[in-house]
């Protein structure tokens, strides 16, 4: 019923490559980003940034700072590096309330990292008890075989500035290992990068089990295209073949050899993400594949399988001093079964404790999602974010309206900033305003 999954890891083995991915609205290296300035205000917007935006950046910034990100994103190529850097601030609702990020990197050896970033804004933010403090607590390890990754933190693979379809942020982040290797093909085939993750944890009293994998490239300085293949399950028979077999294929010799064809325990998904820069704008496709209505033969004329995915389209531009409009519209489906992110065993729908793995549109959603950011002189910054959501289809029933954020803040001087977020959300029955007054200091 998934025969179009085994074309697409077809695809992966012909035609490696590397993308621009996004980072998480906690990563380290947002807090190395242009503070002191009015664009360091954007740290307290959520504001994200392209891998590919930072790397540009690092020119501007002084050594103290340029250091540390270069670290951070490319690895141990760059220098050793410390540093740390957030922010806190002071704010009332019911009551007053001091919430702060502090994150940064402390170099162990040349071969070794350890970054880390404590939070309690996003969790105040979102109003979500449930995230921890400790947001990433991360050994990275560089060695001739590749770098390792050790720890807990956000998962962002590529996608939009509004989330991304497979692996987001949206949910609290998660324990795991990851591994990453570059491999130069020669001048025909190019540079490409593999990704693999695996994450273990317990849920509703048993084992749960994370996989994803990438492969991806850059076609040209323009375009970039990967493949990913993910899956959620809980058993692994026979785990170690499934760290080096194709998730599909791991899938249907598992169960017809340990199960009887029964696949209620196993949960895959695979994507498909192109991206292509001119100047400074980007445009950006990304389709989310849960499941396909394969052809009734496939499945001896047994059983029908709903269609599930998700797409999401996207526009970004990088205007002068930082200012940028992002353009996002994002769909998935919905069924009487549920949908996307959604399984027929609901220990294994695609979540990870109060939220979706991948993004926040999450099941049954159509979605324009608008932001626009713009340094205000020296010492303003202003940022209007607005989405929009309607049922996509008939079924399941799932929460739709129209949100408005409006972030705005002012340095008082090099790292003092006052500011205010307001947050209004409407739907067919009620409407929520809610005011956070700020006093802050960035460092």
């Amino acid at each position: 019923m998934r025969a179009a999954f085994a074309v697409l890891w077809i695809g992966l083995i012909v035609l490696p490559m590397k993308a621009d991915d996004i980072t998480a609205v906690t990563a380290p290296e947002n807090l190395l980003v242009l503070a002191g300035y009015a664009e360091g205000l954007s740290l307290l917007s959520n504001r994200v940034w392209s891998t590919d935006d930072l790397l540009q950046m690092t020119d501007t910034l002084p050594v103290e700072r340029r250091h540390p990100l270069r670290r951070l994103l490319l690895g141990n190529p760059e220098p050793e590096a410390k540093s740390i850097h957030g922010f806190a601030f002071l704010t009332a609702e019911d009551a007053p309330r001091l919430a702060w990020r502090i994150g940064g990197i402390a170099s162990l050896s040349t071969e070794a990292d350890f970054v880390f970033t404590l939070d309690t804004a996003r969790s105040l933010y979102e109003q979500r008890p449930i995230l921890s403090w400790i947001d990433t607590a991360q050994v990275r390890l560089y060695t001739s075989l590749g770098e390792w990754r050790i720890g807990q933190a956000p998962l962002r693979w590529g996608g939009g500035y509004s989330g991304a379809m497979l692996l987001s942020d949206t949910a609290p982040p998660l324990p795991h290992v990851s591994y990453q290797k570059d491999w130069h093909l020669g001048r025909w085939l190019g540079t490409w990068r593999f990704q693999q993750i695996v994450a273990m944890f317990e849920e509703d009293g048993s084992q749960r089990y994370v996989m994803a994998r990438r492969l991806s490239r850059d076609l040209s300085n323009r375009w970039h295209l990967s493949f990913s293949e993910a899956f959620k399950s809980s058993k692994l028979p026979q785990g170690a073949a499934a760290l080096v077999t194709p998730f599909y294929l791991y899938q249907y010799a598992t169960m017809w050899w340990y199960y009887d064809g029964k696949d209620e325990w196993f949960n895959y998904l695979a994507d498909i993400q192109l991206q292509y820069r001119f100047g400074q704008q980007q445009v950006y496709l990304e389709l989310l594949l849960d499941d396909l209505q394969a052809p009734r033969w496939l499945t001896r004329f047994r059983y029908r399988t709903p269609r599930k995915s998700g797409v999401l389209l996207g526009y970004h531009h990088t205007f002068p001093h930082n200012a940028r409009i992002t353009i996002e519209i994002a769909h998935t489906d919905g069924n009487p079964g549920g949908g996307v992110y959604s399984y027929k065993d609901p220990r294994n729908r695609w979540r990870y404790r109060d939220s979706v793995l991948g993004h926040p549109v999450g099941t049954n959603r159509d979605m324009l999602w608008i932001r626009l950011d713009t340094p205000l002189g020296r010492r303003g910054y202003l940022a209007i974010e607005h989405a929009n959501t309607r049922l996509a289809n008939a079924s399941p029933e799932v929460p739709v309206g129209r949100e408005w954020t409006v972030y705005a803040y002012y340095l008082l001087d090099d790292a003092l900033f006052a500011g205010v977020r307001l947050q209004r959300h409407e739907n067919r029955d009620s409407t929520d305003t809610r005011w956070l007054l700020q006093v802050g200091q960035l460092f």
